[in-house]
C-alpha cells in the first residue's frame, strides 16, 4: 500500500488506470488503497473522471544523505540509525531497541506515526512525510536523577539547531514545547525505565512540524506553526533531519557529565512566559502567580500574590498564560 504513496508523492494528478498499470493492480485495488489512506487521516483529494493526488509534495528522507550531514563524533556514537516509512511510534521502537541492545545512541526517524503521542499520552497528529518525528535512545549509570532538566536543554538544543538553517524567532514554553510566535512548532517527550538510583534507558522523542497540511491543522485544538510558514519556502528535509539529530545526538552524550548547568541561562533567553501571568494546570489546588523563569535543575519558579517562590516540577502539570496580567 506504501507503493501507491511513492506514485502519489508529486503532487500531481495520477488517474486510476496509471496508477493500477504501474502497481500492477486492478483499479478496484487502487481505490482501495486510497480509501484505506484516507480513513488514515491522509488528505487525497479525488478529481471525478481524473485520479487522485496529495495536497502536497513529498520528498523522502534518505538515510544515506542524512548520515552524510552528521559530524564524524556523532556517526561514532550511533550505535543503530533506523528510517521507517510508517511506524506505530518512534520512542516505543528506540525503547524496544535500546533494551535489546543495551547500547546507547539508538536513532529511529519515521515519515509518518500512527500512533504518535506527545505529553500526558495526547495523540500528536502525525501526517506522512510532512514533519520531523524522531526518537534517540540513552542508557545512563548513575539513574532518573541524572536528567533532570533534559527536556528543557533539548529545546534550546533544537532552536539553536533551527537558527542555524534560518529558523528565527522561536521560543520555549515550559517544561517541553517549542512555540514560534506563540504557536506550537514542536514538542518533546522524554520517557525512562530502569532502576531509580541505578542504570536507566532514556528515550527522547522530538517532533517538528516542518509543512503541515491545512487538512491536519484543522484538526489540531491550539494554533501550531510550521517551519514552512516561518521560512516563506521549503526547507531541506535530509539537511533538517541531519542537523536535529546531530543536536540531540550530541547533547545526550554528554548530558551525564554536565547536567543542566549549561542549559538554564540559555534557557531563560528563549522563555515565552518570562514574568508573566500564569496559571497552572494540575495541581490541587490551581496555583496562580507570575513566572520568574527556572532554578538550577529546571523547575519553573512562580512568584504568587503573596510573593512567595513556589517551585513547580515537571510531571502532569500545564503551563496556561492567565487570562488576567498584571
Amino acid at each position: 500500500m506504501m507503493d501507491i504513496l511513492e506514485l502519489l508523492a508529486d503532487g500531481q494528478l495520477h488517474s486510476g488506470v496509471e496508477l493500477a498499470q504501474k502497481l500492477g493492480v486492478s483499479r478496484t485495488t487502487v481505490s482501495n488503497y486510497i480509501n484505506q489512506w484516507i480513513e488514515r487521516g491522509l488528505a487525497i483529494e479525488t478529481v471525478s473522471g481524473k485520479g487522485y493526488r496529495l495536497p502536497y509534495t513529498i520528498t523522502w528522507l534518505d538515510k544515506e544523505k542524512i548520515q552524510q550531514g552528521l559530524s564524524l563524533s556523532s556517526q561514532q556514537r550511533i550505535s543503530q540509525f533506523q528510517l521507517f516509512r510508517i511506524i506505530g511510534s518512534t520512542n516505543d521502537e528506540a525503547a524496544k531497541r535500546i533494551a535489546s541492545s543495551q547500547q546507547s545512541g539508538v536513532v529511529c526517524i519515521a515519515e509518518m506515526q500512527e500512533a504518535g503521542r506527545g505529553r500526558r499520552g495526547r495523540a500528536w497528529l502525525s501526517p506522512v512525510g510532512a514533519n520531523f518525528y524522531g526518537s534517540v535512545a540513552w542508557i545512563y549509570g548513575q539513574g532518573f536523577a541524572v536528567v533532570e532538566g533534559l527536556s528543557l536543554a533539548v529545546g534550546v538544543a533544537v532552536i539553536e539547531a533551527l537558527a542555524d538553517l534560518g529558523v528565527q524567532g522561536l521560543s520555549l514554553k515550559w517544561p517541553n514545547d517549542i512555540l514560534w510566535h506563540g504557536q506550537k512548532l514542536g514538542g518533546v517527550l522524554i520517557e525512562m525505565t530502569g532502576e531509580v538510583d541505578g542504570s536507566c534507558q532514556v528515550v527522547l522523542g522530538l517532533g517538528i512540524n516542518v509543512k503541515l497540511p491545512l487538512h491536519y491543522r484543522q484538526q489540531i485544538e491550539q494554533p501550531v506553526a510550521d517551519i514552512y510558514s516561518i521560512l516563506g519556502q521549503d526547507i531541506n528535509r535530509q539537511q533538517l533531519t541531519a542537523k536535529l539529530i546531530e543536536a540531540l545526538v550530541s547533547l545526550l552524550a554528554e548530558y551525564e557529565q554536565t547536567g543542566f548547568a549549561p542549559w538554564q541561562q540559555r534557557w531563560l533567553q528563549y522563555d515565552a512566559f518570562a514574568n508573566q501571568q500564569v496559571k497552572i494546570l494540575g495541581l490541587t489546588p490551581v496555583i496562580e502567580g507570575i513566572a520568574r523563569g527556572i532554578d538550577e535543575r529546571g523547575a519553573l519558579l512562580v512568584q504568587t500574590t503573596d510573593g512567595r517562590i513556589i517551585t513547580i516540577h515537571g510531571g502532569e502539570v500545564s503551563l496556561r498564560q492567565s487570562e488576567q496580567l498584571s
